[in-house]
């Protein structure tokens, strides 16, 4: 028996694909974290969003941006690399990396917390789009990813982490996370399978 359920109308969610995340003089790698994994996504998130746009899918950028040393809050206690320098506000850390650029009209959203739910309005512009599903990509797999795609299951979002579009700095944890997230926050599947899991109304279209 068919489903149904009405078709969701999908948003894409390039998270902190930021130079200071992925570009080898960014202050994580700086920091002693292997940004290989991250950089090697680089092809594949392109590749998502050029597929998003061509599909009529809204695509949003999530950036971690801190204007005030204060703004790093407790997180500099547990990365003190991070009390000074890296991901602030104006500078080259903070701009996305080469290869990936946000069209005119599509949001770029700042946050300041793992999370792309916590304190953005993130949530008011998706439903405003009449959003009800969203494909995830970018980094860090077991932080960010995970902690937004955790937010948007609480808040009754169909997620689908493309498992070729996101990347973390140690294996074993991006490897646990994925495993998490797909026990029942998320659908983890690859950038091939996209297309033939989800039906796309476009932006054109309304949901039945």
């Amino acid at each position: 028996m068919a489903s149904s359920e009405p078709p969701r109308r999908y948003a894409t969610l390039v998270i902190d694909m930021q130079n200071d995340f992925v570009a080898d003089g960014g202050v994580l790698p700086r920091a002693g974290l292997n940004n290989a994994a991250a950089k090697a996504i680089v092809p594949r998130v392109r590749e998502l969003v050029e597929w998003s746009r061509a599909a009529g899918l809204p695509v949003l950028w999530v950036k971690m941006i801190w204007h005030r040393d204060e703004d790093v809050g407790v997180l500099a206690e547990r990365s003190p690399f991070l009390r000074h320098e890296g991901l602030r506000a104006g500078t080259w850390g903070a701009e996305l990396v080469a290869g990936l650029t946000a069209a005119p009209g599509e949001p770029v959203v700042e946050k300041r917390r793992f999370s792309a739910f916590f304190g953005t309005g993130i949530d008011d512009r998706l439903r405003a789009l009449t959003v009800t599903g969203l494909l995830v990509a970018g980094v860090r797999t077991d932080f960010c990813v995970e902690s937004t795609v955790r937010d948007a299951f609480f808040r009754d979002y169909r997620v689908l982490v493309v498992r070729d579009c996101v990347a973390g700095y140690v294996a074993e944890l991006h490897d646990h996370s994925l495993r998490v997230m797909g026990t029942v926050f998320a659908q983890v599947a690859r950038l091939d399978e996209v297309p033939t899991l989800i039906r796309v109304p476009t932006m054109r279209e309304s949901p039945k």
